[in-house]
């Protein structure tokens, strides 16, 4: 009878408070650290023009690309991919590892890996390329020179021709005869 508690009653909580100090409104503050984050270096980062956005003049970059707006001039992206989006209208001549349009571009494309227009894509000029996929409905007006890729990895040797052996042994000429 002496312990008639509950088991709900016999656990106590204890609740800590850090004794805050009073603020002056002229304390200094120290300055906060930057942080950098640190890029995962496998991942590889693509750029957006927008839809609104117009460059008149050379652009290049070490990143991926991706244009839905307008560019006139000079596209430089030697190393990395260049995607035309649906909005995209370029006038300028493009350099880049592989180009894929989806929406128009006037001017040559040299690419070092592939160019790809899709069914939505427009492309007037010459493209110099070791791939190309043209889709159904895309529309191409150009020429197209394909080079060999650089990659060597990917080569196959075909077989050589052996020289005919011509024989003056009437034995084994057979004769034909035409109607």
């Amino acid at each position: 009878m002496w312990k008639s508690k509950k088991p709900e009653e016999e656990k106590e909580t204890y609740v800590t408070q850090k004794e805050e100090q009073p603020m002056s409104a002229f304390e200094e503050r120290k300055p906060l650290e930057p942080r950098f984050e640190t890029k995962n270096p496998t991942r590889e980062e693509v750029i957006n023009i927008g839809k609104s956005v117009f460059i008149k003049g050379e652009l290049t970059g070490d990143e991926d690309l991706t244009i839905e707006g307008r560019v006139e001039g000079k596209i430089e992206l030697k190393d990395h991919n260049l995607i035309i989006g649906p909005n995209g209208k370029i006038n300028a001549e493009i350099n880049a590892k592989s180009v894929t349009v989806i929406g128009s571009v006037v001017g040559n494309i040299s690419a070092s890996e592939m160019v790809e227009i899709k069914s939505s894509g427009t492309v007037m000029g010459d493209i110099k390329s070791s791939r190309i996929s043209i889709a159904d409905g895309a529309h191409f007006k150009g020429s197209v020179d394909m080079q060999k890729g650089t990659d060597t990895s990917k080569k196959f040797e075909l077989p050589k021709p052996e020289a005919a052996k011509v024989s003056s042994d009437q034995s084994t000429m057979q004769k034909v005869q035409v109607k």
